[in-house]
């Protein structure tokens, strides 16, 4: 639970610094939606990540003078809430399985979140992306730039929450050990 509660203050506190520094795109919230799947509790594996985001970008969202609630964000909510479902999938299997799911996340999230961009949003002139294809590919293209930091903070994330919740579990489970030992002596 502690654990729990340190990811979620880090990942909200993190998000809020890094759009303070302009590092667009590092941001742990897709790693703690893959970790957290895989190693928190099951009832906070999906709700904990998508609550940090909620409420990070109301923070972010009133600060930059949106409106507090964007609804075309349902599909980076949906992003989420899938990579954390792909965690849950993956607590199990072996490892090799976990980090094709590692992998895989920052580029699911960018095909679901640009092709949300391209269906709701505009591109840099502030025009409509075309309903086409080419549209289609025009907005992944611009969304490349973004990828880079997405691709570098949820791997890194990943890499520090994942060994942070295997040192836990293994020390905790070491100390457990040997407070059993001292019970028996």
């Amino acid at each position: 639970m502690i654990l729990a509660i340190l990811m979620v203050l880090g990942a909200g506190i993190f998000r809020l610094a890094a759009h303070e520094f302009q590092w667009w795109n590092i941001a742990p919230l897709a790693a703690m939606a893959l970790i957290g799947g895989m190693y928190l509790g099951r009832r906070f594996a999906l709700w904990v990540p998508l609550a940090v985001l909620a409420l990070t970008d109301i923070i972010l969202n009133v600060q930059m003078g949106y409106p507090a609630f964007y609804w075309p964000r349902a599909f980076d909510y949906g992003a989420f809430l899938l990579v954390g479902l792909l965690g849950l999938w993956a607590r199990e299997r072996k490892l090799n399985i976990k980090i094709g799911a590692a992998i895989a996340t920052p580029f699911l999230f960018f095909l679901i979140s640009n092709f949300a961009v391209w269906l709701f949003g505009m591109d840099l002139a502030n025009a409509s992306y075309a309903k086409t294809f080419s549209g289609l590919a025009e907005c992944y293209a611009a969304g490349l730039p973004f990828l880079r930091g997405t691709v570098i903070g949820d791997w890194a994330f990943m890499a520090m929450f994942a060994l942070t919740a295997v040192l836990v579990r293994h020390f905790s489970g070491e100390r457990q050990h040997e407070l059993a030992s001292e019970v028996r002596a």
